[in-house]
């Protein structure tokens, strides 16, 4: 019977650490970026569900809101809270892989976001519906 020492592990790392390295990782950033544009795209183009024709009606004698007004404004609302939880998920990806390797600041990423938060902003101020 020998004896032989027992090696000690690292220790294990914890899951946010875990999940960390893998928001930092390339691939990652770049594919939460590209579906968040594609996300905002989508966006922009449901936009008039929710805007002056469907909360005003066409502007024809006797045309008012849409009937399904209510229906329009819960699924964009929702579409509207995915597109900007996906671009604050690209972003903070893009910013740990900015620290980890020296990336440049994600621009397009952080405009983008702007413009989604600006939208989400219009959006329950009312402001969509002028």
């Amino acid at each position: 019977m020998s004896k032989e020492p027992k090696r000690k592990d690292a220790p294990a790392e914890s899951g946010a650490e875990e999940f960390r390295k893998s928001l930092a990782a390339p691939a990652t950033g770049q594919t939460l970026s590209v579906l968040f544009g594609l996300l905002f795209l989508f966006q922009c183009m449901i936009l008039p569900l929710v805007g002056k024709a469907a909360v005003g009606g066409s502007g024809s004698p006797g045309a008012g809101p849409a009937d399904t007004l209510w229906k329009n404004q819960l699924f964009f609302g929702a579409m509207l809270m995915l597109t900007v939880a996906v671009g604050g998920l690209a972003f903070y990806a893009k910013q740990l892989r900015r620290r980890a390797d020296g990336s440049s600041f994600p621009k397009f990423t952080a405009g983008t976001l702007a413009a989604a938060v600006a939208m989400l902003l219009a959006f329950a101020t009312g402001l969509l519906g002028i």
